[in-house]
């Protein structure tokens, strides 16, 4: 699949039954969008011969850095639903096949001191300050709907520095552009400014000087309407004076598919939740046929590639006490890609 990336749309090249080259132009928000999937997970539980994480791996975050494509993910060996979530990282020439570090996990609940484990992080390399910033989120408690927002510095990647205690009362899944020297803009999860409201229904903007202390605004930019019921883990890409946000959102059946939003000016968004943007796959053979997830989208100057995690439909596994289990939802076992192939002009 190729294709010549022109300002907001794509010229997407499809290949007929025959073998002949069609082309046509497309919106680039266009429900579903033209990603190519991969047919098989990037990293998944079910394969790996990492033991920290072959019960639960997901929530991919990846950056092309020093020309190498780095991944930061989430895993456990304990159970589907657990606290104690580690970060593994990998590495790819590609942005398709990944060699996990041999030192993995490089973050455990042991380095925190105010909660047992990680929950999506997000990573940026600063070239001002030429350090990478992670942040990510905890939860300290039995509540689910209780998570803090934390950060973390590091020189290489891989040993990491924890800010001595959360940064934010309640945040899940941030998505950070720093726009300046003393500017960030943050997306993320979060209840109500004054606590109340679900965390997986409200999506707020953000606003810091420091990437420490953060503004959250008075109203939620993005809820769940028409046929999803949450909205959960945003992620920004702005392309030109144009704004994309996909995020996930629960659907009838057990489904959990993603969308996106388009903005002009990040604030203020376009929505579509009848039509998915990247759907689950279709029937229920493939790794990623019921949840599609947690999406990362890394832009390089001929392709756009999607990392996201996926549910399948197997609910069994095995915890760490070696007991057969069963999760209703099944637990987050694969880290896929998609891709876009583009030209810029």
């Amino acid at each position: 699949m190729t294709g010549k990336y022109v300002g907001a749309g794509i010229a997407i090249w499809l290949l007929t039954g025959a073998g002949d080259v069609v082309a046509q132009s497309e919106a680039f928000d266009k429900r579903p969008q033209p990603w190519a999937r991969q047919e098989s997970p990037a990293l998944s539980a079910r394969t790996t011969t990492e033991d920290w994480c072959n019960v639960v791996l997901y929530s991919p975050f990846v950056i092309h850095h020093e020309g190498k494509y780095r991944m930061w993910y989430v895993g456990t060996s304990i159970a589907s639903r657990t606290p104690d979530m580690k970060i593994g990282y990998a590495e790819s020439d590609d942005g398709l096949t990944w060699k996990p570090h041999s030192g993995n996990p490089i973050l455990t609940g042991s380095d925190l001191p105010f909660a047992e484990g990680f929950q999506t992080p997000f990573v940026l390399f600063d070239p001002e300050e030429k350090i990478y910033k992670m942040w990510f989120v905890v939860v300290p408690g039995k509540d689910h709907n209780v998570q803090k927002l934390c950060y973390a510095t590091s020189a290489d990647g891989l040993k990491w520095e924890i800010h001595p205690e959360p940064i934010h009362d309640s945040a899940r899944s941030p998505s950070i552009l720093k726009t300046g020297p003393n500017s960030y803009r943050m997306w993320a999860n979060s209840r109500a400014p004054d606590g109340s409201g679900n965390l997986f229904t409200r999506i707020y903007e953000f606003t810091s000087t420091d990437g420490l202390k953060w503004k959250q605004g008075a109203k939620p930019i993005i809820q769940p309407s028409g046929t999803i019921k949450s909205c959960v883990y945003p992620f920004v890409v702005r392309d030109g004076d144009k704004f994309f946000m996909w995020y996930g959102g629960h659907r009838d059946g057990g489904m959990f598919e993603l969308f996106c939003a388009t903005s002009e000016d990040g604030s203020t968004w376009k929505t579509d939740h009848k039509n998915p943007a990247f759907p689950a796959a279709p029937g229920k053979e493939r790794f990623d046929s019921r949840y599609t997830s947690t999406p990362c989208v890394v832009k390089m100057p001929d392709r756009w590639l999607l990392y996201y995690s996926a549910r399948d439909w197997n609910r069994e596994y095995i915890g760490a006490d070696g007991v057969k289990r069963r999760d209703g939802s099944s637990p987050y076992s694969h880290v896929g890609v998609a891709v876009i192939r583009r030209e810029v002009d």
